[in-house]
């Protein structure tokens, strides 16, 4: 089994489980502008991960272009978002409005949790976030939102490395009751 991971993210959270991922599974990993299309092409098995902007994937529409090709594969989309666990509404909804139709049932979508470092973000970015501290109602993301948080770490990314290396020795039983176990359709 070939497999790789491809990652997109703006700050860096995303790379970081990336690197997790593929170092763990000893894959290559990729941004969209290295991965060559014969690479994509001989992979069995993809893992993606892409974080949220302004509430799209920044892979959104690397997904679309790609669509047709995907489906022939297995593909594991982490998402990693500001969101936490427990909003299960506000993370599907992330998910079906940033995963195309037609790659929906084909793909198996884990959340992970980010960071917002104030100090490292862009001026807009720092803009944007103070004016949606003002008018969210939840304390705990007005807090968030104004002061950043970290929620990445390594023991975020072992339930989605457990399935792929499962997938890879080919236990069967294993990815489907881990998925089920996560709550993740």
């Amino acid at each position: 089994m070939k497999g790789l991971v491809l990652y997109k993210g703006k700050y860096g959270a995303t790379r970081d489980y990336a690197g997790f991922i593929g170092e763990a599974l000893k894959w290559p990993v990729y941004t969209p502008e290295q991965l060559l299309t014969p690479t994509l092409a001989a992979a069995d098995v993809l893992v993606i991960g892409s974080s949220v902007y302004e509430g799209r994937l920044l892979l959104h529409g690397w997904l679309k272009k790609h669509a047709e090709q995907l489906k022939n594969k297995k593909v594991f989309l982490f998402i990693v978002c500001a969101t936490p666990a427990d909003k299960k509404n506000v993370l599907e909804q992330i998910a079906n409005n940033n995963i195309p139709a037609a790659l929906r049932e084909h793909i198996v979508v884990h959340f992970l949790r980010g960071r917002v470092v104030i100090k490292d973000l862009n001026w807009l970015d720092k803009l944007m976030l103070k004016f949606a501290a003002k008018s969210t109602k939840d304390p705990d993301e007005k807090q968030r939102m104004l002061y950043g948080f970290d929620a990445v770490n390594r023991e975020n990314a072992v339930p989605l490395i457990n399935a792929l290396k499962a997938l890879q020795t080919d236990t069967p039983g294993l990815v489907a009751d881990e998925i089920a176990d996560l709550g993740i359709s």
